[in-house]
């Protein structure tokens, strides 16, 4: 501080010399997709306006499949938004897939799933020409489990196909991993105990073959 009646600089002994300043939250920097995930170079799907690729943790090493969204292609942000919400009420389901985390920048929406190995259930069948009816069954109980769930909380997939459904393992059919909710009916306005209930869906979906 400064000394007026003498005109000179002192040390004030009770302020600690490396004090530091608190940073504020607009100082720390926010960080994006790029800064904790690497490509691996592994394609994993593509469409439209998003495409699939497995993409690795920086900090944990590990790998995960993510959904890469153009904004520029897509039909509805809002859309994006349904999608993230159905994932987080479907968080803990054994046969619905997890979401890890999302992220949404200037031209892209980034969700981060877990990665499943073992393809598509439509991939697999093809790698066997037939499942055995034991096989079957084991398939039609998860995928029953996951709609079960689904229909409890108001969702409808409506576009539930082998092409949508993932295995965990490349030797087993299951476990499964339901995907894909683009075409489902949404999330229930009414948060009332016991209200929920899929609404009656008019408009058609799914895929024409």
């Amino acid at each position: 501080y400064r000394d007026h009646e003498n005109n000179q600089i002192t040390e004030n002994k009770n302020i600690p010399r490396n004090r530091k300043k608190k940073k504020r939250a607009a100082d720390i920097p926010v960080k994006r997709f790029n800064d904790l995930y690497e490509p691996t170079g592994e394609v994993l799907g593509s469409g439209a306006y998003a495409s699939v690729s497995t993409y690795r943790n920086l900090a944990n090493q590990q790998e995960y499949a993510v959904k890469i969204i153009d904004k520029l292609g897509m039909r509805s942000r809002s859309k994006v938004f349904k999608e993230i919400e159905i994932f987080h009420v479907c968080g803990g389901q054994d046969s619905i897939l997890q979401m890890h985390e999302y992220f949404e920048e200037d031209e892209h929406f980034y969700l981060v799933f877990e990665k499943m190995p073992g393809g598509t259930l439509l991939a697999n069948i093809e790698r066997r020409l037939h499942l055995s009816e034991h096989e079957a069954s084991k398939v039609t109980k998860c995928i029953a489990e996951a709609l079960n769930f689904l229909h409890s909380k108001g969702i409808a997939h409506r576009d539930l196909k082998p092409e949508n459904i993932l295995c965990e393992k490349w030797d087993d059919v299951v476990p499964i991993r339901i995907c894909d909710f683009d075409l489902a009916s949404g999330i229930p306005v009414s948060l009332e105990k016991d209200s929920c209930k899929t609404p009656e869906l008019l408009t058609p979906v799914g895929s024409a073959e």
